[in-house]
């Protein structure tokens, strides 16, 4: 049954991919009424999130910033769809990545790369990010396993169409020796804005006003190979287009002490989110832990 469940999702959705973003656009304000007002999808977690995040702001503002939020994360969805079919040269236009040429200049020097992100924007778009490096280097993104199998290889398809490798985030170290091997520098991207598990909270810092706990495991991986640390700021410039800059976080990370560059990534991904929270994933479950 969940065999055949998956199939007629998948065909709905292959269809539905097949429409313009335009449409896509409509069936989005549709879906933010559905998603919003009648299902409430996490309404009670998104809203005590913004509450904790902006005490400063009044009701009404938070409750505009929370109506915003779920359009965007509408469109997120649609958007996602689309990836089925969207050509390699549309998907250039709508996401555009600034200072690839860091990247460039930090590959000439046979140094790969940690690049980090959060779930910001369309975080989903990043992975076309090989379209413009031109096969100078190659692109990978860590991810965490789905339940059903079927999703899962449907995300990987996804996220792999335009170049990037996916790799189990169990798996990273294997995955970063099959890149080694392919002989040109790489780009390993790591969303480092997720919960770490319970028994991986090593790290907290005050963060959108609330003590939060940050993935550190990335931050080992930049020690022990002295790979420099980018940070790829994201901007939403209007609906269905968004821009992506390359800045340096660190270019020798075993000259800093610990949590250093986490902390330096917390404060970017903050200010990143505060320039625009709408775009900013408020539904997810972040502050499930409290710092004892």
């Amino acid at each position: 049954m969940r065999k055949v469940l998956f199939y007629i999702t998948y065909a709905l959705l292959w269809v539905v991919a097949w429409l313009p973003l335009p449409i896509l656009y409509v069936l989005s304000d549709i879906s933010y009424f559905l998603v919003y007002h009648i299902a409430r999808y996490r309404v009670k977690t998104t809203r005590q999130n913004i509450r904790n995040a902006f005490p400063e702001k009044s009701d009404k503002e938070r409750r505009k910033l929370e109506h915003r939020f779920y359009h965007h994360l509408c469109d997120y969805g649609f958007e996602t769809i689309h990836m089925m079919h969207i050509s390699e040269k549309e998907i250039e236009r709508r996401i555009t990545f600034e200072n690839t040429e860091l990247l460039q200049e930090l590959a000439q020097n046979k140094k790969n790369i940690i690049a980090l992100f959060g779930h910001y924007c369309n975080w989903e778009w990043v992975c076309s990010l090989p379209l413009h490096l031109h096969n100078t280097l190659s692109v990978s993104t860590l991810y965490k396993t789905l339940k059903d199998d079927d999703f899962d290889r449907y995300f990987i398809h996804l996220r792999s169409r335009f170049g990037t490798h996916c790799y189990p985030k169990q798996k990273v170290l294997r995955g970063m020796v099959e890149l080694q091997k392919m002989g040109k520098p790489f780009v390993l991207a790591f969303i480092a804005d997720q919960t770490p598990s319970w028994n991986n909270l090593h790290y907290w810092t005050k963060w959108l006003n609330q003590d939060t706990p940050f993935l550190t495991g990335w931050e080992t991986i930049a020690h022990k190979t002295n790979n420099p640390v980018v940070f790829l700021e994201m901007h939403k410039i209007k609906r269905g287009y968004y821009q992506c800059r390359v800045e340096l976080l660190c270019k020798e990370p075993q000259k800093e002490e610990p949590f250093t560059l986490v902390e330096q990534y917390a404060r970017r991904m903050e200010q990143n989110i505060l320039d625009a929270p709408e775009f900013w994933l408020w539904s997810h479950k972040r502050w499930k832990y409290h710092r004892n």
